[in-house]
C-alpha cells in the first residue's frame, strides 16, 4: 500500500458503487509508473460489475464513475472492454498493473489479464500518439494560466462596452468610441435599442432615475422608444462586445477550477519562472510514445520504468529540459514509433466476436461470484 492510498479502494468518495461490485481495482498514475516524489497524488482505477440483466432496463447503468478530481474513477466492464478494444492507453494499462499496485483482485479480471493479448494491436499506433500530442497542447495551454493569472473577481459586462457620445465635448473626437467608465454615461439610466443592421450597437437614452437599466436579469434588454423621446433623450451608441465577455466569463471559471483543483507543488516552477510549460504533461506525452512503442516491439505496454528511461521521465518531471529541448526529443521518438509500425506484426485491430465472448465470459464469472 502506498502512503496516502484512499481507505476502501476509493469508493468512500463515490455514490451508488459498493465493494460488492468491484472487479478489479489498482494505484494507478505516478506511483505505478515510478516517477513518483514526495507530493505526488494516489490515483485509482478500477472496474466494476453490471449483472447482463441491467442493461434490459430502462435506465441505462453508469458506465463511469469518478470522483470531483478524477483521481478515483472506476469503469463498467463493459465500458472497460469496449475502450480496451481501441487500445486505449490508461485501459491497456490496467490490463499490465505491476502487482504492487493492485487493491483488489477478481476471477473475472483474472480472465481479462490472461485473454489481454486480444487488445494488443497496430492502433497502440494512434491512441499513444493522440494522447501524446494532447499531452503537448496541455502543457503549454496551461501555462498561459501561470502567466497571466485571474483576478477573483468575475468579469462584469460593462468592462466589454463602449460609448460613442451623442455630443462630444471637445476631448473625443466624433464618432470615436471610448470605454464606458471613462465616458459619463451611466447605464442604469438608461435605456437601450437596437441599431438596425449593426450586430452588438444599440442606441441609448438618458431617462434618469426613472429608467430600467440596460442589463437586467442577467441580459442586455431591448426598449421600445416613444417617437417624442427619440431626439430628446438620444445620449449616444453603445457598443456591447457580448461574446468577448463570454469568453471572458468561460477563462475565468476554468482558471479558477484549475487553481481549485490543482496540484501546488506541480506547478511551483512554472510559477517562479523556471520553466514555461508543465513538465508534468511533457513527462506523460514521452511516457506514452515510449509505452506505444513497446507495444509495437515487444507487444506489451511499459507501465513500471526503469533504468534510463526512469531517469529521463524524472529528468522531464524536473523541469531540467527546454520545452524545445523536449519537442525535438518527442519528434525523435515519433520518428522511431513510425518506423516500428511499418514493421510490426500485429494485428490491425481486435477479433471482435472474441471480445464479444470475452465480456459474456467475464460477466458471467462476476455474477456468479455474487450469487
Amino acid at each position: 500500500m502506498f502512503p496516502g492510498t484512499p481507505d476502501n479502494f476509493g469508493l468512500d468518495r463515490l455514490s451508488g458503487l459498493t465493494r460488492r461490485q468491484l472487479v478489479f481495482s489498482a494505484v494507478t498514475g505516478s506511483h505505478a509508473y515510478g516517477t513518483e516524489t514526495e507530493t505526488s497524488d494516489v490515483d485509482i482505477r478500477g472496474i466494476f460489475g453490471v449483472s447482463a440483466q441491467d442493461y434490459l432496463a430502462l435506465a441505462a447503468p453508469p458506465e463511469q464513475l469518478a470522483d470531483d478530481r478524477n483521481d478515483i474513477t472506476y469503469y463498467s466492464l463493459r465500458r472497460f472492454i469496449e475502450l480496451a478494444a481501441t487500445a486505449n492507453p490508461n485501459i491497456i494499462e490496467l490490463l499490465y498493473s505491476p502487482v504492487d499496485c493492485i487493491l483488489l483482485d477478481s476471477p473475472a479480471m483474472q480472465l481479462l489479464r490472461e485473454r489481454r493479448s486480444l487488445f494488443i494491436t497496430r492502433q497502440a499506433y494512434d491512441s499513444h500518439l493522440g494522447y501524446a500530442r494532447a499531452q503537448i497542447s496541455k502543457a503549454r495551454g496551461q501555462n498561459k494560466w501561470v502567466n497571466n493569472p485571474q483576478p477573483q473577481q468575475e468579469p462584469e459586462r460593462e468592462d466589454f462596452c463602449w460609448v460613442v457620445p451623442a455630443h462630444p465635448d471637445g476631448t473625443v473626437m466624433p464618432l470615436r468610441p471610448v470605454p464606458l467608465a471613462d465616458s459619463a454615461v451611466q447605464l442604469e439610466h438608461c435605456h437601450a435599442s437596437s441599431l438596425e443592421h449593426a450586430r452588438g450597437i444599440y442606441r441609448l437614452y438618458d431617462y434618469g432615475s426613472d429608467a430600467r437599466g440596460v442589463f437586467r436579469n442577467g441580459n442586455l434588454q431591448c426598449e421600445s422608444i416613444p417617437l417624442q423621446d427619440e431626439h430628446a433623450r438620444f445620449c449616444g451608441l453603445l457598443i456591447y462586445n457580448h461574446d468577448a465577455y463570454q469568453q471572458a466569463k468561460r477563462d475565468h471559471e476554468n482558471y479558477w477550477h484549475w487553481m481549485a483543483t490543482r496540484n501546488k507543488s506541480r506547478w511551483r516552477t512554472q510559477e517562479s519562472g523556471e520553466i514555461d510549460y508543465d513538465a508534468k504533461n511533457m513527462l506523460h506525452c514521452i511516457r506514452l510514445i515510449l509505452s506505444g512503442a513497446s507495444i509495437l516491439r515487444d507487444g506489451a505496454p511499459l507501465v513500471r520504468f526503469e533504468g534510463e528511461q526512469l531517469q529521463l521521465l524524472r529528468e522531464i518531471r524536473s523541469g531540467r529540459f527546454s520545452y524545445d529541448e523536449l519537442i525535438s526529443l518527442a519528434d525523435e521518438h515519433v520518428r522511431g514509433l513510425e518506423q516500428l509500425l511499418q514493421h510490426c506484426s500485429l494485428p490491425a485491430a481486435p477479433d471482435m466476436p472474441a471480445v464479444e465472448a470475452l465480456l459474456r465470459e467475464a460477466t458471467a464469472l462476476w455474477e456468479n461470484g455474487n450469487a
